[in-house]
This record gives structure tokens, sequence and C-alpha cells, in this order.
């Protein structure tokens, strides 16, 4: 069975594969040591072809979940057998369940995604309108049964913006604090402010090489009651970027050009530039790689996240 989960809002798509695992569990394997998580990235058609054709571990079946297969530079070189293989699969739940998950829109030209988009289970997750996301934050609130005044609303979405990781982890503290109804003032008392500078800065320290830093600023927002999972995906988005600029360092010296390269404003460019100087990109590589097994080690593990994020930190 072929799912194909992609778009901005990583969120949602993480929800609906979230349900996904949980229902394997459930269905078919309650240990979950037949889910395999594979950083499509970096992998080669023989990684794809062992996982897939390996046996659960005392099941019939496997889960294999497959994150921005179409950020790897060497797709072109399996895409076709990939596809070949992929058109082979019927989608029944007798067969092995392959999830797709794709962080943002990929290049609709290419065969794969042409192969992907076919399957029943396929869904694009775009960034909700202004409408939608005051609805989804209703929705959230009355999950919870409590309300939440419009003028509060609006003060949440202007502090928040139109990040759903960021904005369940707010409402999350909300309506734990109010009693009935969210008002303006619980959201100016406990909403903080995006957290993208702070990822900068612990970018930053990771760059300098200065570890007690980095430490202090992940274990400030676990303690804030910063969701782990959010802080990672920040966290690795912020190195995909790095990575990028890194290797578009000939091609674009100035801001102006990253910028217009990696489609991001010039003041984030600015900050690119200048933490890709910081890095070798073999350096950049092995952090990548790190922040991948710590996010498979969050999703697949019982220890507490802030010895993951320690142990990761430490291994660079």
């Amino acid at each position: 069975m072929i799912f194909f989960y992609y778009g901005e809002d990583s969120f949602r798509a993480g929800q609906k594969i979230n349900a996904i695992v949980e229902k394997f569990k459930e269905k078919v394997d309650p240990s979950g040591h037949s889910i395999q998580y594979l950083d499509g990235e970096e992998i080669k058609a023989d990684d794809f072809f062992q996982a897939v054709s390996v046996i659960g571990f005392l099941v019939n079946k496997k889960l294999v979940i497959i994150k921005n297969i179409f950020d790897n530079k060497k797709l072109k070189d399996f895409q076709d057998v990939l596809i070949d293989f992929l058109k082979k699969q019927k989608d029944t739940p007798e067969e092995n369940y392959l999830v797709f998950w794709q962080n943002d829109k990929p290049d609709t030209r290419t065969k794969l995604y042409k192969t992907l988009s076919k399957f029943k289970f396929s869904e694009e997750f775009n960034k909700l309108k202004p409408n939608e996301l005051n609805r989804w934050i209703n929705q959230q609130v009355n999950k919870h049964h409590k309300t939440i005044k419009n003028s509060a609303l609006s003060l949440l979405v202007n502090s928040v913006g139109n990040d759903l990781w960021q904005l369940n982890q707010e409402i999350n503290k909300l309506v734990n604090y109010a009693e009935s109804e969210i008002n303006e003032d619980d959201v100016k008392t406990l909403v903080q402010a995006k957290i993208d500078d702070n990822i900068f800065n612990l970018v930053d320290a990771l760059g300098n090489r200065d570890k007690s830093l980095a430490l202090k600023l992940i274990e400030e927002k676990l303690n804030a009651g910063v969701n782990s999972q959010y802080i990672l995906t920040m966290i690795i988005r912020q190195f995909r970027l790095i990575i990028k600029a890194k290797a578009l360092e000939k091609q674009a010296k100035y801001s102006g050009a990253l910028a217009q390269a990696l489609k991001v404003p010039n003041m984030i460019a600015d900050k690119l530039l200048a933490q890709s100087k910081k890095y070798e990109m073999e350096q950049l590589k092995k952090i990548y790689f790190e922040l991948m097994n710590l996010d498979e080690k969050l999703k697949t593990t019982s220890q507490q996240d802030k010895i993951l994020f320690t142990q990761m930190i430490n291994n660079l």
C-alpha cells in the first residue's frame, strides 16, 4: 500500500503519518520493530529495496517511511527502477505500507511525482488560508471543551503566524491555563514569539563548537514546553538551508543572489551566508546525519527527549 504526502504544511502531513504509524502498531505490530525510517535525501536504490524486501519482525509486513526523496541528488540514477517497483504494488492492506513524505512541494515534472500522485492515498498539504487557519485553531481549542475570543485568536495568529507546529504548542498551553474561554490577556501572558531567532542562535552555537550553549538553548525550549519534534524540525530546516547556501558559495557570493536562489528574504540570506562560512561541507553532512538519527530516535525510543538531544550534540 502506497502513501504519498507532501506540501509546505509539514504539521498536518506529520499528523497523517503518525496516524498511519499508530494504526500499523494497533493492527500489525504493537512493538513497532517492523517500522523503518529512511532518509530519502541520502538513500540509494539498494537501501530502499533492502528495506522493503526484508520481512517484518515476527510479522508478515513492514511500514517503511521515506522522507524527502525528491531532495536526493542521485534520484535520477534509480528513479526508473523505483517506479517499476511501485507500479507493481497493489493498494491493499495485505501489502507492505510504503509512505513517501516530502516536506515541501516536489517538482511536479518528475516521473516519480507523476507516479506517486496517481496512487489512491496521495495528498498535498498546503499552508492554511486565513479563514481555514482560524477554523483550525477553533477546532483545536474546542477539542479541549474550551472557546477562544476572536480578539485573542487574532492576537495568537499575529504572534505566531501560520506555523501549525508552534500554534499547536501554544494552544495546548492556553487550554490548560484558561478556565473556559481564552482571552487576549491569556495570549499575552503565555504565548512566546516565534523561535526562529533562537534557532539561529543554536545553529551559531554549533558552528562555534559551543556545545554547552547549544545544550542550554535546547534545554530552555524543552523546559518552556516547546515540542521536541518542532525544535528538531526547525533545526533540520535551518541546516538544509545552510547546506544549500554552502553548495552555492561560489555562484552566490552575495546575499541578494542567495536570496533569489533559495527563495528566502535578504535578511535570512545574510544570516545563512554568515553561518555557512562557519562550516565545512563534510561537517554539515555529519551534523545532518546526526539530526536524522535523532529524528528516528525521537519517534521510536522511550528515552527522554533531553537525553537524546544531549547525545546528538555530544556526537558532533
